[in-house]
């Protein structure tokens, strides 16, 4: 790792993710605001926007068949390529959608797309970033992609309306694809290829790890509960606080703005500490958020709770990788991540539709508190993911990150 960790191409690669994750951050922050928001003025039903809500999520599902068959390519053409057919998809899509349900199927689309690179962006993070610098690395990245996406947000909030919402979509994905084609131009030798085992194989050894076995249980359970209140919080937006596009934009900006902060301080921390310990906070944490909506009498009370979104955000996102470079052996990181990942997809995909079946028989805030008792359920396992890690750390004093789980 030597080469690949030399100060200059450490200094190239992180200005390139850096500079991609500016544009990325424009892009998401306009269709993950506005997207569930402009299907349900449109017209559409909770069920379309459930659909957009799933979209990353089905992305995640497909993600092992796409690890599997990009095994053994360079991490970096897959990541930009991918990146960039995704972008390309997005912005032919948007322009020709004229129904709800169209501008949902594209969006889901393109996430597939993009989210098929989740082995390989893994694999490129632990490779391009030295062990003891990769959080706060990525967490900087992450930093400037929230400032582009308080930006993307306010502008986005401003002109979606009064132009067509289909243009500013256009003109987000058109900032993304350039970023996305930089990221051909980073430079990572790799020291050994993952190998491409059967699926099954895979599938097998990392359900026997304990330690990652616990953590993929409690992540599932409580991100069932998390994902059925996301697919609720814009219609309740839109039907119950009537809030405006601009208003959600400037709820987006609150949000990206505490990320900024949270991105600095998660990054640091991580580095010197345990990221699954971490993850076990972040997730009680976010048990605020659907708490807060189900609580606010108008909807000004919402700014505090969209700050409070900004802390676990960063956090859920940095933790994400971070548990799988901690745990997994170095040559799987790609299988774990893949692992993780479609789980991730499994909930992503039903939990919004099952928030959708369970609006048409209970109110709105009757479904986040079902939510919030699967969260709550989903934490305490969590804690219990903690002691084992925390066992193992004991038993496996010299690099337990990297040493296959028992």
């Amino acid at each position: 790792m030597e080469g690949n960790w030399a100060p200059a191409r450490v200094r190239r690669n992180f200005r390139i993710d850096a500079g991609s994750a500016l544009c990325t951050g424009v892009y998401i922050s306009i269709v993950v605001t506005f997207m569930p928001v402009v299907v349900r003025r449109m017209g559409g039903s909770a069920a379309d926007v459930a659909l957009v809500i799933a979209a990353p999520f089905i992305g995640h599902l497909l993600s092992p068949l796409f690890t599997y068959l990009f095994a053994g390519l360079p991490p970096v053409r897959v990541v930009a390529a991918t990146a960039t057919t995704a972008r390309v998809v997005f912005l032919v899509g948007v322009l020709v959608a004229a129904t709800p349900l169209m501008f949902a199927a594209t969006t889901v689309v393109s996430f597939v797309i993009a989210v098929a690179n989740i082995g390989a962006y893994t694999w490129l993070m632990q490779g391009i970033y030295p062990d003891r610098e990769r959080a706060k690395a990525m967490a900087n990245v992450r930093i400037g992609a929230s400032i582009a996406g308080i930006a993307g947000a306010a502008i986005g909030g401003a002109f979606i309306d009064v132009i067509p919402a289909a243009f500013v979509f256009a003109a987000a994905a058109l900032v993304a694809l350039v970023g996305a084609v930089a990221v051909f131009g980073m430079r990572y030798d790799a020291v050994t290829t993952p190998a491409r085992r059967p699926i099954d194989v895979v599938a097998r050894d990392v359900w026997a790890d304990r330690r990652y076995r616990r953590m993929l249980v409690a992540a599932m359970v409580f991100g069932i509960g998390n994902l059925m209140n996301a697919a609720i919080i814009p219609i309740l937006l839109v039907d119950h606080f009537k809030a405006s596009n601009s208003f959600i934009g400037a709820l987006a900006v609150v949000t990206s703005a505490t990320m900024i902060v949270a991105y600095a301080v998660w990054g640091r921390v991580i580095d010197r500490g345990s990221s699954i310990r971490l993850t076990l906070v972040n997730t009680v944490l976010t048990l605020l958020v659907p708490i807060g909506y189900i609580a606010a009498p108008d909807v000004w009370a919402l700014l505090p709770v969209a700050m409070i979104a900004g802390i676990v955000n960063a956090g859920g996102e940095l933790t994400f990788f971070t548990n799988i470079v901690q745990l997994a052996p170095r040559e799987r990181i790609g299988e774990y991540a893949a692992a993780q990942s479609l789980l991730m997809g499994v909930r992503g995909t039903v939990a919004p539709f099952v928030a959708s079946a369970l609006l048409g028989v209970i109110d709105a805030r009757a479904v986040l508190l079902t939510g919030v008792l699967f969260m709550t359920f989903g934490a305490w396992i969590m804690a219990g993911a903690v002691r084992i890690a925390g066992e193992a750390r004991v038993s496996l004093p010299a690099a337990p990150a990297q040493t296959p789980a028992d």
